[in-house]
């Protein structure tokens, strides 16, 4: 059986510093050496790929310094993420085709001259060639972590070392018992500005750690979702569209309501979305929001397309924002919303029961006098939601390398 470990090094910060930064946490922080510490996570040494990269962006993210999440799996696969002030910049895996195909795909990834510029080494060339080298030329994987240690004269605390070895005694030869620190009961230390989750506008993804049905991450979109980043012309909306939400829009007619504009998601990155639009209504009192959303997607289990269509009405008061929708949403509640949830897809029922609830109220929602203030209001919703959902850790922001790279998946599909 061979070597499975993982671990973080940070350069720049103290042992003291990122030990506090972890308090409360299962981990163990090394002392400093060559200008690093090496940290040891219990809940990394999973190899959940997702917690490693969760762990990673927030250590550098918070230090404002270069961090390498290193992973070695059964010491056939070396893998590492590259992270620059809490953004991931490089990765690389020793065999991606792993799990698919066996060993024998080579190196994917790896910048050579990105990762020693962050530690200082200039070493490239020999850099470039650790990366590059099959893997008949390394028997095992901790054999290439070490050779990689050496040339970017970082800590080598971290070769062939995890979480378990370490917590049961087996250090290193240069490395005692009495100079670690063990977080779980360290006492916090000053607070730090966490950037990993600091709501600025961007690309996100939803967390794994958003439901528990999720095992990894799943890419979004553009964020956040104001009524000028996704306001659209009306030839711009599909014929798909106009089927699936005929009998919908003239119903909403019916009602009352009268069309504010049409809306579609431009710079999205969810996976298999073939289309997806939407209209924006206010009903003649001027107090009542309705939207259509549609969505086509793909489903690769069945490879056919599957059609969705959202019903949703709104009133604003003065303390709450009130909704009733059959939009399914497994995030937490927002709060100052009060949201209910119908399974239905009938827009006469759930536009029913919109009444119904709003003639229980003794208070009056909101007027828009005209669409400038709905517009405002659109958006002001759209940034509460998107702000507290990041600062949650729900939706994260993703890199550009991350967007790059999802991008080209797409693409190859």
């Amino acid at each position: 059986m061979g070597n499975f470990y993982t671990n973080y090094t940070l350069r720049g910060p103290s042992q003291k510093s990122v030990a506090e930064a972890l308090a409360g946490r299962s981990a163990i922080v090394t002392p400093t050496q060559a200008g690093c510490v090496v940290v040891f996570d219990e809940e990394s040494d999973e190899q959940n790929w997702e917690i490693i990269a969760e762990l990673g962006s927030r250590l550098s993210g918070q230090f404002q310094c270069p961090l390498l999440a290193v992973l070695n799996h059964d010491d056939d696969i070396l893998w590492y993420q590259l992270y620059l002030s809490g953004e991931l910049v490089d990765e690389y895996n020793s065999e991606p085709g792993y799990f698919e195909s066996g060993p024998g795909a080579g190196p994917e990834g790896g910048d050579a001259k990105r990762l020693c510029a962050a530690f200082d080494s200039s070493a490239v060339a020999e850099v470039q060639k650790i990366l590059k080298a099959n893997t008949d030329s390394y028997t095992f994987a901790s054999e290439r972590h070490m050779d990689l240690v050496g040339a970017l004269g970082i800590a080598s605390f971290g070769t062939g070392t995890g979480f378990e070895t370490v917590s049961i005694g087996e250090l290193p030869d240069d490395l005692s018992e009495s100079e670690l620190m063990r977080t779980k009961d360290v006492t916090p230390g000053p607070s730090l500005e966490d950037v990993w989750r600091r709501p600025v506008p961007g690309y996100y993804k939803v967390s794994f750690r958003a439901n528990p049905k999720l095992t990894k991450s799943v890419p979004a979109g553009w964020m956040p979702g104001t009524w000028a980043e996704m306001e659209c012309p009306e030839p711009e909306i599909s014929d798909e569209f106009r089927q699936a939400t005929a009998v919908h829009r003239e119903r909403m007619k019916q009602w009352g309501f009268v069309e504010q504009g049409f809306k579609k998601l431009k710079r999205i990155l969810v996976t298999n979305v073939r289309d997806r639009g939407g209209v924006n209504y206010l009903d003649f009192s001027r107090c009542h929001f309705g939207q259509i959303i549609y969505r086509r997607s793909y489903v690769p289990a069945t490879r056919t397309e599957k059609e969705n269509v959202v019903i949703s009405f709104t009133a604003v008061f003065p303390n709450e924002v009130f909704s009733c929708t059959n939009h399914v949403d497994f995030l937490e509640p927002v709060p100052g919303h009060n949201v209910v949830r119908l399974k239905s897809d009938d827009a006469g029922y759930i536009h029913e029961q919109f009444l119904s609830h709003l003639k229980q109220r003794t208070d009056s929602p909101r007027h828009f006098p005209d669409l400038q203030s709905l517009q405002a209001w659109f958006d002001a919703n759209a940034i509460q939601i998107f702000e507290y959902r990041v600062r949650r850790g729900a939706w994260v922001r993703m890199s550009d390398f991350e967007v790059e790279k999802f991008r080209k998946t797409l693409n190859a599909q």
